[in-house]
């Protein structure tokens, strides 16, 4: 009976990570004698100061930048310009889009080397390739159809099948063919190549959780966004888009590599705002986030904090620190919230 049990929680937890699940359903369990259950190490992690911890910061503003606006664009080149607190992904060029496209596509690959590097150290090549092969298998070869339907990229005709070397399959990595595509497409595109990655982060960390438990997979992940991926990724940002040139101070060059970051835009799993009251200060909040919506649907906030803890304050803290040594990141919310209504989180990044 507990063994059936395990397995209904375990199937359950796959379900929920799925970006297009229906929470109500877990809503409904959670706090009766079905919902699901999992064992976490409450005590033996990292927990950030919150600036206030009595403030609350109601969902006021809109994530723009899925917004198509084609008229009066300014067809940024890059985004080497002021940083643009209502950016629209439209503002850009074809030709910037499609940069932004190359830049999801390596951003995703070093995610993908990344988790098989981090996996083979820990547990040994022969568990990794079991754990890639499963990711695919189970969540990501089914959903390659859907996606690049739904987000209007070109049809794959022949589905990869993992092997000796890492898959690094992206169903939107850039080729000849998108030269011709307008900008509403390359806009999709775009963020029909965040909800791949996305994906395939979950896919990879469903494997682990089903395996070794949540703990390690948020071992996993602070290994990963505090240390390894930051650098990385935040060269990606500056050589296709140009986010810290021309007259751009620190925290100006980090809004702008935060909103075009391929992990965080916006769609299913996620809605942003970002604000500049002045030049030398930013605000970043996220009115929607799926790891919110997962843990909050399974009645789990003890499992939503050392999830929001484990991943999001130090990759905020350590990128803002490659940006300037001098900017201070402060946490003004992070989960678990008190209400739907809330934020899920919101940073403010301003110059010592």
């Amino acid at each position: 009976m507990e063994q059936n049990k395990t397995n209904r929680d375990l199937k359950a937890l796959e379900d929920i990570r799925n970006l297009d699940v229906d929470y109500s359903k877990f809503e409904e369990k959670a706090g009766t004698a079905n919902a699901v259950q999992f064992q976490i190490d409450k005590e033996n992690y990292k927990v950030f100061p919150v600036e206030d911890e009595n403030a609350v910061y109601k969902i006021s503003e809109k994530d723009t930048r899925g917004e198509i606006c084609l008229e009066n664009s300014p067809n940024l080149a890059d985004y080497s310009g002021p940083f643009r607190p209502g950016l629209r992904f439209s503002d850009f060029s074809e030709e910037a889009l499609l940069n932004l496209l190359w830049a999801d596509h390596e951003y995703y690959e070093i995610l993908m080397n990344l988790w098989a590097a981090e996996i083979s150290r820990r547990k040994g090549e022969a568990v990794m390739k079991e754990i890639e092969a499963a990711a695919w298998k189970m969540i990501l070869l089914p959903k390659i159809p859907e996606i690049v339907k739904e987000w209007e990229g070109f049809p794959v005709e022949v589905l990869p099948q993992p092997g000796k070397e890492i898959l690094i399959f992206n169903p939107f990595r850039p080729d000849d063919r998108y030269a011709s595509c307008g900008k509403a497409r390359l806009i999709n595109m775009n963020l029909g190549c965040h909800e791949f990655v996305l994906n395939a982060i979950e896919a990879w960390s469903t494997q682990v959780i089903m395996r070794y438990g949540l703990d390690e997979m948020f071992s996993i992940q602070w290994n990963l966004w505090s240390d390894q991926a930051l650098d990385k990724v935040r060269e990606i940002k500056i050589k296709w888009l140009h986010v810290d040139e021309g007259d751009t101070t620190p925290v100006e060059a980090f809004m702008k590599d935060i909103q075009i970051d391929v992990t965080s835009f916006p769609g299913k799993a996620f809605e942003m705002t970002f604000e500049m009251p002045d030049r030398n200060t930013g605000y970043v909040g996220f009115n929607k986030c799926c790891s919110v919506n997962q843990w909050e649907a399974l009645g789990r906030p003890d499992i939503l904090k050392k999830n929001c803890h484990s991943v999001c304050p130090a990759s905020m803290i350590e990128t803002a620190k490659m940006y300037s040594p001098d900017m201070k990141v402060d946490i003004l919310a992070i989960p678990p919230r008190r209400s739907k209504e809330d934020v899920c989180c919101r940073y403010r990044l301003r110059m010592e």
